[in-house]
């Protein structure tokens, strides 16, 4: 049976309303119960590694150095600028955040959502009076079937609806499909998402900034090929928003 459109739209609207359950409000890592204003519980959040301190002002990793002004790079930045104009992360990939990152990306936390929007607004508050529009990296038709939803368009729409910036998923769309980023090299990433984007509609977004969300910025082959097809469109500035960053040690 050919899948149509609005077929297709039927099976995902139906499975992320599936996914929605109501769940007693636990710590998003280790789901032990905790108080409703709280995202972590009190051991977890001892183990997240936050992004503060003195900041590379590209793309937002840690610097252990004491700030000599605002738009200071990293050693990796200096030598190679990322096509992305900033990027921030409310924390860093270890062994507690991936578990929760992981759940949600995997199997359909919907209700991951809005602790992940806390933790963004808190972490993108500086790129958020620039933004003209958000949206989020996109999945491959097959891959969001086969998922059921796209996490980074789940926490774009829910913070672009919190911030009162405007969201759309209709003008960066991948153009083919490319085979998972993990366990590649940074030059195999750079080279599996080369030309796997393109733009839809370019005056929605010439001369805009762009406020790009994702769940983690890895070697950022994927967030700078989105970035290189915006700003070939016509986007005057992209940033990147995720939920965690890999250390460069750590870099998948």
């Amino acid at each position: 049976m050919k899948i149509t459109r609005k077929i297709l739209y039927f099976i995902l609207t139906t499975y992320k309303n599936a996914m929605e359950f109501t769940f007693p409000h636990t710590c998003i890592c280790c789901d032990k119960s905790i108080e409703k204003e709280k995202i972590f519980c009190d051991d977890c959040f001892s183990k997240i590694p936050f992004v503060e301190g003195t900041l590379c002002y590209r793309c937002g990793r840690k610097l252990n150095l004491l700030p000599i002004n605002e738009k200071m790079l990293c050693a990796d930045c200096l030598n190679k600028r990322p096509i992305y104009d900033k990027a921030r992360a409310a924390f860093q990939y270890n062994t507690v955040s991936k578990s929760c990152i992981l759940k949600f990306k995997n199997t359909g936390r919907m209700d991951y959502k809005k602790q992940f929007v806390a933790l963004l607004e808190q972490a993108g508050k500086d790129l958020f009076l620039e933004t003209d529009i958000i949206m989020p990296v996109p999945l491959h038709w097959r891959r969001k079937v086969s998922r059921g939803y796209n996490q980074a368009g789940v926490i774009g729409k829910a913070l672009s609806k919190k911030i009162k910036i405007p969201y759309t998923d209709k003008i960066l769309i991948r153009s083919r499909h490319t085979p998972k980023q993990e366990k590649k090299t940074n030059k195999e990433r750079h080279k599996n998402v080369k030309n796997a984007f393109m733009v839809k509609k370019p005056r929605k977004i010439k001369n805009k900034t762009v406020l790009l969300i994702d769940d983690v910025l890895t070697t950022g082959a994927t967030v700078n090929t989105c970035a290189k097809a915006l700003k070939k469109a016509g986007a005057q500035t992209v940033f990147v928003l995720t939920i965690a960053h890999t250390t460069r040690e750590k870099d998948l």
